[in-house]
């Protein structure tokens, strides 16, 4: 169940809730890339020279709180567990910029290139697109966290490129976020490392255990680290549900399926301590249920 902790950093799937507030469209901002660029490169080099401290400065607090609580969450020590991670931050060095966009308290820049998270020989690394994303901080920008964007088989993105056509960046992948996110609390080690299965099928489903929430689940089957983990003995879980039915085209089967996995640590094998299958209807549902750990 063990995550690379620096590899969070551009995974998929974040834990963090946002608020409701939602940020304006973002525009075109070439004259902030030079700051973003400062911003990264600290943060790089704060990563790989193992300061802590430079580290915090430059990162935004809402993920600093969730690196935090994701390493606490199995049962790690941070910020040991942060600072001795094998994964190196990329350098921009090398990379050709594409474009930089801002909706004034979010903001993101683009780059092409071989992104070396030192895992492979230089010349080894393939040509892939990374998109850094940063948050205004109490009115100052911090990094928040990047995301690789690999060419599908395709090609497609690649032929865009190589032609000047950069239409494509307008996706949302490519574009800073339009909802700040919430600086979640801190989280205690957990006594079991647990992982949320959900099953969205033509649905959306967010859940908490024990108060910590997890991230939207909408028409995909994923996986996701529980912040918090589970406790010995009973467990609160509560469940909010709706039936996506503008993404359906199997009208009368939206069905949500929840399993708990829990381990004593995060190198065991996890088993089953929680499901439920529940049917999606078009008004939103809000269900509580406990299960116990022993």
């Amino acid at each position: 169940m063990y995550r690379t902790l620096l590899r969070a950093f551009f995974t998929a799937v974040f834990a963090m809730k946002a608020t409701a507030q939602e940020l304006p469209p973002a525009q075109p901002a070439p004259e902030l890339r030079p700051t973003l660029e400062l911003i990264y490169d600290t943060w790089q080099r704060a990563l790989n020279e193992k300061d802590l401290a430079t580290w915090q400065q430059v990162t935004a607090r809402s993920r600093q709180m969730e690196t935090q609580n994701r390493i606490v969450s199995q049962q790690l020590p941070f910020p040991e567990t942060l600072l001795n991670d094998p994964i190196a931050a990329p350098s921009l060095g090398g990379l050709t910029a594409l474009g930089t966009f801002s909706t004034g308290q979010s903001a993101s820049s683009v780059y092409y290139g071989r992104v070396n998270f030192g895992e492979s020989a230089a010349g080894e690394v393939p040509n892939n697109v990374i998109v850094l994303q940063f948050l205004k901080d109490v009115g100052v920008w911090k990094f928040d966290t990047l995301r690789l964007v690999k060419f599908g088989p395709d090609g497609d993105l690649l032929g865009q490129l190589r032609s000047g056509d950069l239409s494509f960046l307008s996706g949302p992948e490519f574009q800073p976020s339009r909802q700040l996110p919430k600086i979640s609390p801190a989280v205690t080690r957990p006594a079991y490392v647990a992982e949320a299965w959900v099953g969205a099928n033509n649905a959306q489903v967010t859940i908490s255990v024990n108060g910590n929430p997890a991230s939207e689940f909408a028409n995909a089957r994923s996986s996701e680290l529980l912040l918090g983990g589970v406790r010995r003995g009973t467990n609160r879980l509560t469940i909010q549900t709706k039936a996506n039915l503008a993404a359906s085209n199997d009208t009368g089967n939206e069905i949500v399926e929840i399993g708990i996995y829990a381990a004593p640590n995060a190198q065991s094998p996890a088993e089953r301590v929680f499901y439920e299958k529940i049917p999606a209807t078009a008004s939103p549902q809000s269900f509580e249920r406990a299960f116990v750990v022993e």
